[in-house]
C-alpha cells in the first residue's frame, strides 16, 4: 500500500505525484569588486581623500597625489588635512567640515597650495562616508585656471571701466573747451560789434574834425591827439582779444608750480605799477600746485595788479594772499583793502571789457579779469569775487589738485 505524504495530492492511479519544481528567488546584481572601485577612485581627475572624524588623512587617490604634488603618501597619512587651509578659506572649510560630520554634505571654495608651494584654488565637497567610523570623503577639484580667468576678467573689466572713465572725462573736457570757445566767440563777436567800434568811431570822428578845422592849428592838434589815444585804445583792445583767444588755443604744459616763486616774479614785474607807494604784502608760504606755469603767472599777475590799482587811493594799502585746501582743489585768495565794488554787479566783473569804475578814476580796459577767468577754465577751475564799496575786494582762483583726487 502506497502512502502519500501529508498534504501531497495523490496521483489518479494511486501513485505518488511528483512535486512541481519551485521557482528560484531572483538574485541581486553583483556588487563591484573592490579592485574596480579602486580603479575608478584612482582614475578620477579630482583629488579624492578619505579623512576620519578628526580630519586625519587616511587615503588619497593617485591623481590627487599628482595634483597635490605628493611624492610619498606615507609621509602625509595621519596628518590633519584641515591644517592645509589658511586665510580666508579656513573658516569656510571648518563650516563645511562640521556640516559633513553632522551628516550633511557641504561645499566650499578656497586657496590651498600644493606640498611644493604651487598656488592652487580648489572647489571642495565634503560628505559623510561611513556612519559607523565617522569617516568623511573629501573631493577637491582644481579650479586654478578658472579662478585665474576670473581674475584676468576682473582686471580687464577694471581696465575697461577706467578707460571708459578716462574717455568720459576727456569728452567732458572737450565739451567744456567747446563751450568755452563758443563763449569766447560770442565775447569776441560782442566786442567787435560794440566795444571795438567805439574807438574806431572816435578815430574817424576826430580825424574828420581835424580835417575840417585845418585852419585852427590848436583845435586840430587836440582832435588829432584824441584820435591817437583812441587808436591806441583800439590797439590795446585788439591785443586783449588776441590774448584771450590765444589762451583758449594754447596747449597746456602742466607741471608742479611753486606759487611762492611765481609771486616773487610777479612782484618784480609790478614794481613799476607800485611806484613809490609803500604796500604791505602779506603772503605766508603758498603751496605748490599743478598747472601751466606761464598761464598761472599771468593769472597771479592779473590778481595782484588789480589789487594794486584799486588800493591806490588808500593811505596804507594792504594786499594779502592766502591758499587753502578744498575738496580736491587748492583755492588761492588775493584780498585788498581798496575801494571795493558794488556786490550787485559782481556777475559783470569777469566779462570782457566790463568795468565797474569810470575810466577817469582807474585806467584799464576791463580785460584782465576775463583773461583770469579763461585761465581758470583751461585748468578745470573757477574764479570768484566778493567785495563792498569802500571795504576792499577778494578775488579767488580755484585749481583742481590731481594728488587730492588720487
Amino acid at each position: 500500500m502506497t502512502h502519500t505524504k501529508p498534504g501531497s495530492p495523490a496521483a489518479p492511479n494511486g501513485e505518488e505525484r511528483a512535486s512541481p519544481p519551485t521557482a528560484e528567488a531572483p538574485t541581486s546584481p553583483a556588487e563591484p569588486a573592490p579592485g574596480f572601485l579602486q580603479q575608478v577612485h584612482d582614475l578620477s581627475a579630482d583629488c579624492i581623500k578619505v579623512v576620519d572624524a578628526q580630519g586625519r588623512l587616511k587615503s588619497m587617490n593617485r591623481r590627487g597625489q599628482e595634483a597635490m604634488q605628493v611624492d610619498d603618501l606615507s609621509l602625509c597619512l595621519g596628518s590633519d588635512w584641515r591644517l592645509f587651509w589658511q586665510g580666508e578659506a579656513e573658516q569656510a572649510m571648518h563650516s563645511a567640515f562640521e556640516a559633513a560630520r553632522a551628516g550633511r554634505p557641504a561645499q566650499f571654495r578656497g586657496f590651498c597650495p600644493t606640498l611644493k608651494g604651487e598656488a592652487r584654488w580648489w572647489d571642495v565637497t565634503i560628505a559623510p562616508l561611513d556612519t559607523e567610523t565617522g569617516d568623511l570623503i573629501v573631493m577637491s577639484r582644481d579650479i586654478t585656471a578658472q579662478m585665474e580667468a576670473q581674475r584676468q576678467l576682473a582686471e580687464l573689466n577694471t581696465h575697461l571701466e577706467q578707460e571708459v572713465q578716462r574717455r568720459t572725462r576727456a569728452l567732458g573736457q572737450e565739451r567744456r573747451q567747446l563751450q568755452q570757445l563758443n563763449e569766447d566767440l560770442q565775447a569776441l563777436t560782442y566786442s567787435i560789434s560794440h566795444d571795438l567800434r567805439t574807438p574806431v568811431r572816435h578815430v574817424q570822428s576826430f580825424l574828420r574834425l581835424a580835417n575840417v578845422h585845418r585852419a585852427d592849428a590848436t583845435r586840430q592838434q587836440r582832435y588829432l591827439e584824441i584820435a591817437e589815444r583812441s587808436a591806441g585804445q583800439l590797439a590795446s583792445m585788439i591785443d586783449s582779444v588776441l590774448q584771450l583767444t590765444r589762451i583758449g588755443r594754447v596747449e597746456l604744459r602742466r607741471q608742479l608750480v611753486d606759487l611762492n616763486a611765481v609771486l616773487r616774479s610777479v612782484r618784480v614785474e609790478l614794481q613799476a605799477e607800485q611806484g613809490d607807494r609803500t604796500v604791505l604784502w602779506d603772503a605766508p608760504d603758498l603751496p605748490t600746485v599743478y598747472g601751466d606755469g606761464a598761464l598761472l603767472q599771468v593769472a597771479l599777475k592779473v590778481m595782484c595788479a588789480n589789487a594794486l590799482k584799486f588800493t591806490r587811493p588808500v593811505a596804507e594799502p594792504r594786499i594779502e594772499l592766502r591758499a587753502r585746501r578744498l575738496d580736491g582743489a587748492w583755492q588761492l585768495e588775493v584780498r585788498d583793502n581798496g575801494v571795493g565794488f558794488e556786490p550787485t554787479y559782481t556777475h559783470k566783473l569777469f566779462g570782457l571789457f566790463r568795468r565797474l569804475h569810470r575810466p577817469d578814476d582807474f585806467e584799464g580796459l576791463g580785460a584782465g579779469l576775463a583773461v583770469l577767468r579763461r585761465i581758470a577754465q583751461r585748468h578745470g577751475g573757477e574764479v570768484g569775487a566778493h567785495g563792498t564799496v569802500g571795504g576792499g575786494a577778494t578775488f579767488t582762483l580755484t585749481l583742481p589738485d590731481p594728488e587730492e583726487e588720487l
